[in-house]
């Protein structure tokens, strides 16, 4: 069944009265965002490099963050990722989950256990308070931190300012939260130093949300991108399983992700024929009997941080940040 939530993110349309109602509440949202830009700033003794959005989850961001991170390793930096843990269960912050330990999703969350699987040598720091992670992150010798999920955490001052754009959905209806998906107007574009476009492979006017880009910020920097499937893995055992070996076969899809249509489309377009599709909200927790059964089940990497004891039909997929044909405009 489709909920508000699913056809507000797919910009559908919203009746009179419930819209009227829920854009009177988008200025809630607007007055917090206000608040916050007009609050001090913190600067802590490290580059850090901000991964946002404009928009409620589902850009692609996680593949970026790891992108980055895997540089910025290979480079001798001293990496820590900090997060607020969407998904994790209550803990005292800040959580340091130091480099080449067995990650646990219930502690910091799906996406931060899947970078620390993905980058064994970075540091993971939950916090709600991003300047107070970002100072723990510091005293342990961390000399570049990647603050994911950032862009609206400004009271953390940043040295790169990564705005991270979902090409197959980029703003939905154009609305504030919770009449659309926006965290922020249009405008506060102009905080970002670059901007990673996502999904362009899937996306129906990739031309059309530039322009809006560089109507907002002239001149800035775009990298065009793709998420490519590069592999499966096993989830009960980690045994890597090569794209060609599902193609023409049948399997179930699940996901509890911001945009599942994206993964969805990824698989058929691997030659797998889905028998199911079940979205779940993002970040929900996956019941063991939708992954019971007799047929192969697909599964997303961050979907997998999430089951320590998955069933051996259990498969994910792997993917990693591409650069799309198109290339980076200067």
């Amino acid at each position: 069944m489709s909920t508000l939530a699913d056809r507000i993110r797919r910009g559908e349309p919203i009746s009179g009265p419930l819209g009227a109602l829920l854009g009177a509440a988008s200025w809630v949202q607007r007055a917090g965002m206000w608040r916050k830009l007009h609050g001090s700033r913190t600067r802590v003794a490290a580059r850090v490099i901000s991964f946002g959005n404009i928009t409620t989850g589902g850009t692609g961001k996680t593949p970026a963050v790891i992108e980055r991170a895997e540089l910025e390793v290979a480079a001798g930096h001293t990496v820590a990722v900090l997060t607020r843990g969407y998904g994790g269960v209550r803990v005292t912050e800040p959580l340091v989950h130091p480099p080449h330990s067995a990650p646990d999703a219930r502690q910091l969350g799906d996406e931060p256990a899947l970078i620390a699987r993905r980058v064994p040598q970075a540091w993971i720091v939950r916090s709600a308070n991003r300047v107070a992670g970002a100072k723990a992150a510091a005293d342990r010798g961390c000399d570049v931190i990647l603050l994911d999920d950032g862009y609206q955490a400004v009271a953390l001052e940043r040295d790169e300012n990564v705005l991270v754009v979902d090409a197959v959905n980029p703003f939905g209806n154009g609305h504030i939260l919770p009449r659309g998906i926006l965290r922020e107007p249009l405008e506060a574009m102009n905080r970002a130093t670059h901007v990673i476009l996502t999904r362009c492979d899937q996306a129906k006017d990739v031309d059309r949300t530039v322009a809006t880009v560089q109507r907002h910020c002239p001149g800035i920097p775009i990298r065009f991108t793709r998420h490519a499937p590069v592999g499966f893995v096993r989830v009960s055992n980690g045994e890597t399983i090569p794209l060609e070996a599902l193609r023409g076969q049948s399997a179930a899809a699940l996901c509890a992700i911001g945009h599942p249509e994206s993964f969805f489309d990824s698989l058929k377009s691997l030659g797998i024929t889905l028998l199911e599709c079940d979205a779940l909200r993002d970040h929900a927790t996956i019941p063991d009997m939708l992954l019971t059964g007799p047929q192969t089940v697909i599964v997303t990497e961050k979907d997998a941080a999430r089951l320590p004891h998955a069933p051996k039909n259990v498969l994910a997929l792997a993917i990693r940040l591409e650069d799309w044909p198109k290339g980076p405009t200067p």
